[in-house]
């Protein structure tokens, strides 16, 4: 799992085309949601490069943000989750 990394995102946008769009985007790439605009999960490094340019090239508003946030292994086994808890899913190749 060397080639995978664990990202944690988080967005706040106003648009709502533009939210819907970086929610099925993050979606495509395999992050699962876990709140209503947080997602996470593993991605290959590759995948979150490519990930990170297309989603610089929205086009944000200035009050737009998006956050990734790249958790090494040491920092995932720190998560502490109270109430619900998210399973954390692998890639599955058919």
């Amino acid at each position: 799992m060397k080639d995978y990394r664990f990202i944690h995102v988080s967005y706040d946008i106003s648009d709502d085309s533009l939210r819907n769009e970086v929610a099925e985007l993050l979606l495509f790439y395999g992050l699962h949601r876990i709140q209503y605009s947080v997602f996470q999960g593993s991605i290959h490094i590759y995948d979150k490069r490519e990930l990170i340019e297309r989603l610089k090239d929205l086009g944000l508003s200035s009050d737009d943000s998006i956050q990734i946030v790249d958790l090494c292994e040491r920092c995932r086994e720190d998560i502490i989750v109270i109430g619900r808890s998210v399973e954390e899913y692998e890639h599955m190749v058919l």
